[in-house]
């Protein structure tokens, strides 16, 4: 099976940009046509470059998702780390508006994320890896909210992280099979204010 490392070598500004038109077209059929439908042959065609140019820049058809999800959640974070109240409250529901936000717009590339990243399948490395990004942001909250008084203190901060993991990735999948019509940040909040109630001082 190929790799599904997808950090470019250092490009020329002509490769970055010939990248990134095969990366939107790729995730474009993709969310139009269905992942299994979809063929490197067609992302090539649609891209107006050789079959060959493609599967330089994205061995596998699977680097694509891989790709996208780094990027989806690394906005989010980014998104999250932006909020400038101190409150851990109004961090996490910044981070919840972000990725809602974020799923409800890409709802077809979610769905094969969430089909494909499941237990062993061949999207779990890049899930655990950005597991361990999210589970780096959820920590620092939490030892925040403890300094602040917002948290318990006597509570394990790297066992909170873990939970909150766990529970944003369970939050994604019940949205995603119950056919996405709830209000993803809706739910995500109340069931962490549902935590919350037991981790207060």
């Amino acid at each position: 099976m190929a790799e599904l490392e997808t950090t470019p070598r250092p490009l020329s500004a002509r490769a970055r940009a010939n990248r990134e038109k095969i990366f939107a077209t790729a995730i474009e059929l993709i969310a139009r046509e269905g992942y299994d439908t979809v063929t490197m042959a067609d992302i090539a065609k649609a891209s107006g470059v050789a079959r060959a140019s493609v599967f330089n820049h994205f061995p596998a058809k699977l680097a694509f998702l891989a790709e996208w999800f780094r990027r989806f959640t690394h906005e989010v974070l980014a998104k999250a780390r932006e909020e400038t109240a101190n409150s851990i409250h109004a961090r996490l529901n910044s981070m919840f508006e972000a990725f809602g936000a974020g799923c409800h717009a890409h709802k077809e590339i979610i769905v094969h994320i969430a089909s494909l990243a499941m237990g062993h399948g061949p999207l779990a490395a890049v899930e655990s890896e950005l597991d361990d990004d999210l589970r780096g942001f959820y920590l620092s909250l939490i030892e925040d909210g403890q300094r602040q008084g917002e948290v318990k203190p006597d509570l394990d901060a790297a066992f909170l992280a873990d939970y909150f993991v766990g529970l944003l990735t369970v939050t994604a999948h019940d949205w995603v099979n119950t056919g996405q019509t709830s209000d993803l940040a809706h739910d995500l909040k109340r069931r962490f204010d549902l935590l919350f109630s037991g981790l207060e001082k």
